[in-house]
């Protein structure tokens, strides 16, 4: 049985490559950062933004999330900013078949590489041409290599055999040797990941905790077979969670085995790094908010304790002063009274003594000689008076005791305010975590890694992000009685409409023209309007005419097209609140603006993304009901991102006329849509 996946896999490194490549191939390297437990690299060019984390020993990819620098960065990232801010990314390469990749840069006539090695005690090093090491993350010696400054780098001896190179006799050399375990032994002595080894068995119905390596002997040209088609798969660069109780691994070829043979769901993802963006780093983010979660409820618990004590002793202090207006009311009213007992008191206690106090003055029902007091009966009250005072300083003594009180009410009424409002900032800051945890586990649907809206009438729409995506909406997605749509224009999106054979309003159609229009080269080029046309899905087909090629991502459109004639590139993007989670959506701004709380109108202009989508957050923030706040704060600047169709305008933020997000799609659709 699979283990969860600890660093990335050989297969899994084929795939973040292939990636990397197609992605950023002549990028320039904008910065480095310390980041996590790691460094992110940020790459930016015209039309990218993109970010790579590189984790030594662990794992190498794409993410979504960027980095906030505090403070000077460590010795090592200046080191490394010196030699490469401003280069220009070259390639990537997997060295053999082993978790080590090398990136090379040019960058003012010279050129560099950035090895990382994804092993156990990894490291990320810098070298010159010459592959002397210029910076390293860690020192070490080891017996067949020294990694420091100025030494050769040489890479670890390689355990693995690359899938390409693997032949029958290789494979029953190790089923064959004596003490063999069939996935143990192909794991240690090929370099296989465990998760491969049996995805491979399992694909060809061999269950791997209860076969022998006697039977596998008879399977090895099958066994070889599928390892080789593993790597051409893994090679497209796509990713696969394999989901038990929780998340387990993540593949970049379909786990097909692993589903069947054990029961596991998949969710699929545009690509790998997408994929291990949420394995790796999401838990981590899981983990902070449940530890800040219990941060606060502990403050919060103290808060609650202090407001308590707080209240309780302003309860005894408005008490005492209860008390001592009241005596000193008492002592003014009946003044004559008063006189006439301490002039007795005073009289007798010379006389004959405290104990004769009692009965022979007036109103006198106790007395205390250690204190130099007598307890008066006035108005059925008993009231200790000083018989050393004289009656008028005893109210002056009283009142000024009072506003010695009152002085303390006012200081600690203060103090309680203050700890209210810590107390109700704390609890802000407590929605803000739970808000962020809903978003974080906001059930993503299929069609959410697409270009995706519903129309009015309830049409799920989906659009390709690239060559790729274009390509397997319409392989997966196009039926007969689906439409097709396409901007009239090179470099658009394929959207496909979940029509049913239902010919939709027009309203619909304009609304989902909207998705490949916006999201096309027409936006980047800053045009009003493009045209748009809709075919059905039977005059789509991927087969050119004979003698002509298609690209991928292309296709080719037979019989009439149906025109949707000037789709202004005029895009919203609104928050939708789904289950207290936030959701981004976009369409015309009417359909944006029924279905969000709070929306931005944007058309082609010249303010970078990134920057946009952190104005239109704040934005968002400041201008939604209050309510809505903090579910908005949730919210990953990302997720706004990628809604962006490129450089733009911002019209106009406003509020929307939704209380909750409806999904009113018309038709229900799964996975296999």
């Amino acid at each position: 049985m699979i283990k969860p996946k600890k660093s990335m896999t050989s297969y899994d490194v084929v795939a973040v490559v292939s990636e990397i490549n197609a992605r950023i191939k002549g990028s320039r390297l904008y910065n480095i950062y310390a980041y996590e437990n790691g460094f992110l690299f940020r790459f930016k060019s015209v039309g990218i933004d993109a970010r790579l984390i590189v984790v030594p020993g662990e794992r190498l990819h794409f993410t979504k999330y960027d980095v906030s620098e505090k403070g000077m960065p460590p010795p090592f990232v200046m080191g490394l900013r010196k030699y490469l801010r401003g280069a220009i990314f070259d390639h990537a390469e997997q060295l053999g078949f082993d978790r080590i990749v090398r990136m090379e840069f040019r960058h003012r006539g010279e050129v560099f590489s950035a090895v990382v090695e994804l092993l156990p005690r990894g490291i990320l090093a810098l070298l010159d041409a010459e592959d002397t090491i210029i910076q390293t993350s860690s020192t070490m010696k080891l017996r067949d290599r020294e990694i420091r400054r100025g030494s050769k780098y040489v890479a670890p001896p390689s355990r693995s055999i690359h899938p390409l190179e693997l032949e029958e006799a290789i494979l029953s050399k190790i089923l064959g040797s004596s003490g063999c375990d069939p996935v143990r032994s192909i794991v240690r002595e090929l370099g296989y990941p465990g998760e491969a080894v049996e995805e491979a068995l399992l694909r060809i119905g061999i269950e791997p905790g209860s076969a022998t390596c006697e039977q596998l002997i008879d399977r090895t040209r099958d066994i070889v077979d599928t390892f080789k088609q593993l790597y051409r798969e893994s090679l497209e660069a796509r990713g696969y969670m394999v989901l038990g109780n929780e998340p387990l691994t993540v593949t970049p070829f379909k786990p097909i085995g692993l589903q069947r043979g054990y029961g596991f769901s998949v969710r699929e993802f545009g690509n790998l790094s997408e994929a291990l963006d949420e394995y790796f780093i999401e838990p981590l983010r899981g983990e902070e908010e449940n530890k800040r979660a219990a941060l606060i409820a502990a403050e919060r618990a103290k808060l609650l304790t202090s407001i308590e004590q707080a209240k309780r002793n302003l309860s005894q202090l408005f008490e005492k002063v209860s008390v001592l207006e009241k005596r000193a009311q008492m002592i003014a009213e009946n003044i004559q009274l008063v006189y006439e007992a301490l002039e007795c008191a005073n009289r007798v206690r010379r006389q004959s003594g405290w104990d004769y106090i009692i009965g022979n003055c007036p109103g006198v029902v106790d007395v205390k000689p250690s204190e130099g007091k007598i307890v008066l009966s006035i108005g059925g009250e008993l009231v200790d008076i000083d018989i050393r005072k004289d009656p008028s300083q005893l109210i002056v003594d009283l009142y000024k005791r009072i506003g010695e009180l009152r002085a303390k009410i006012e200081r600690g009424t203060k103090a309680l305010r203050e700890l209210e409002e810590k107390l109700r900032n704390l609890e802000k800051e407590q929605e803000k975590v739970k808000a962020r945890a809903r978003a974080r586990i906001r059930r993503r649907e299929w069609y959410e890694k697409y270009h995706w809206l519903v129309t009015s009438h309830g049409y799920l729409a989906i659009g390709g992000r690239d060559a790729d995506q274009n390509e397997s909406i319409v392989k997966r997605y196009l039926t007969s009685k689906r439409i097709f749509m396409h901007a009239d224009i090179r470099g658009a999106p394929a959207v496909v409409l979940f029509n049913e054979g239902e010919e939709p309003p027009e309203t619909d159609l304009r609304e989902a023209a909207l998705l490949t229009a916006a999201y096309s080269k027409a936006w980047k080029t800053g045009i009003g309007s493009v045209d748009v046309y809709w075919v059905w899905g039977s005059q789509v087909s991927k087969s050119p005419p004979p003698g002509e090629y298609i690209t991928k991502g292309a296709f080719m459109v037979y019989g009439k097209r149906n025109y949707i004639r000037g789709i202004e590139l005029r895009l919203a993007i609104g928050i939708g609140v789904e289950n207290e989670a936030p959701i981004v959506i976009v369409g015309p701004e009417e359909l944006v603006r029924r279905r969000s709380v709070v929306y931005a109108v944007l058309v082609p202009g010249d303010e970078d993304p990134s920057l946009l989508a952190k104005r239109i957050k704040r934005l968002a923030y400041s201008r939604a009901a209050e309510s809505y706040a903090e579910i908005i704060s949730a919210l990953s600047v990302e997720d706004i991102r990628e809604k962006i169709p490129g450089r733009s305008r911002l019209l106009g933020l406003q509020r929307g006329d939704a209380v909750e997000h409806p999904r009113p799609i018309k038709h229900i659709y799964g996975e296999e849509a």
